[in-house]
């Protein structure tokens, strides 16, 4: 690789896999086994940059498509269409007074209670968000995927790929990554590939890297991992007093909180960078907007993931 890098002076990612993945395409099943899948999807956030922008709607119900089509609308579709029969159940996560509106765009996916509306009583984080859908799952769920209604560009294959590496290796703890510059949620790993620690660069102030792996905004977690971690920090950092968590935000984040509640019970966690750079790219502001608009138009031209 350093012959590669001085003959072409192009910087090589080196990445140690472990014992490598099996990449499903978008068709095949997902492997056999009693592995009770269920999706939680969030959507909240304040969306401060879009409202300065002059966009009062909620970022994950802004179209991404020609016609009529939320995004989240579009995120619960490709999950189910990536798990198929083996997806149990998917929660759609919502601020309080939204509900009516979501449960009207989601209605065509609607077949029981297979599709659930919840709310976040107030907006305290992502990992907040995720313990409340807890109380939700049905008895049979054993493994979980979140990520958010505003992320309208993880792939299918991406989903898949995560999620059998989570299950062939036995994993808490599971975050489909990319390589690229200036990582927003930098992964961090040990002088031999393991995963030390996650950091954020926005809320917690973490220095952003140059170039590194990053999470993309999707996760694979087990539901005992969920419960072991999620609810032993809302005990160890909820004050009572000003109805916050003990953090610099006051909020609650998911996947970094994960990693570390993970590491510090020696749960198993791992990144797999099985994902393309640009499906970290969620709504955040109007050139997202319409950068997600664009890539997808050419996917629909080209690919079918």
């Amino acid at each position: 690789l350093a012959i590669v890098e001085a003959s072409t002076g192009v910087k090589l990612d080196l990445h140690r896999l472990g014992e490598g993945i099996h990449i499903l395409g978008p068709d095949e099943d997902v492997p056999a086994g009693e592995h009770g899948l269920a999706a939680v999807i969030l959507c909240g956030g304040a969306g401060s940059r879009m409202k300065a922008e002059g966009v009062s709607r909620p970022k994950p119900l802004l179209n991404v498509l020609d016609g009529h089509h939320p995004s989240t609308r579009h995120v619960c579709e490709r999950v189910i269409r990536s798990l198929g029969s083996t997806l149990e159940q998917l929660i759609v996560v919502v601020p309080p007074g939204l509900e009516g509106e979501y449960e009207r765009e989601l209605g065509h996916l609607h077949a029981g209670d297979f599709v659930r509306v919840i709310t976040q009583p107030e907006p305290l984080g992502t990992g907040d968000a995720v313990l409340h859908a807890l109380d939700h799952l049905e008895d049979g769920v054993r493994n979980v995927y979140v990520s958010f209604g505003s992320q309208p560009l993880v792939r299918m294959s991406t989903i898949r790929s995560s999620l059998a590496h989570h299950l062939s290796n036995n994993l808490a703890f599971t975050l489909p990554t990319t390589i690229r510059d200036h990582p927003y949620a930098p992964l961090l790993r040990g002088a031999a590939g393991e995963v030390v620690g996650s950091s954020e660069t926005h809320l917690e102030g973490a220095d952003m890297p140059e170039r590194g792996e990053t999470n993309i905004g999707a996760y694979w977690a087990t539901r005992d991992a969920l419960e072991i971690v999620l609810r032993g920090f809302h005990t160890d950092n909820w004050e009572v007093d000003t109805g916050r968590y003990a953090t610099r935000s006051g909020e609650f984040g998911y996947p970094n909180e994960m990693v570390r509640g993970c590491l510090a019970r020696e749960l198993t966690v791992d990144g797999i960078p099985c994902a393309d750079a640009d499906e970290v790219v969620g709504i955040k502001t109007l050139e997202h907007l319409e950068f997600i608009r664009s890539e997808l138009r050419r996917r629909s031209r080209y690919v079918t993931d």
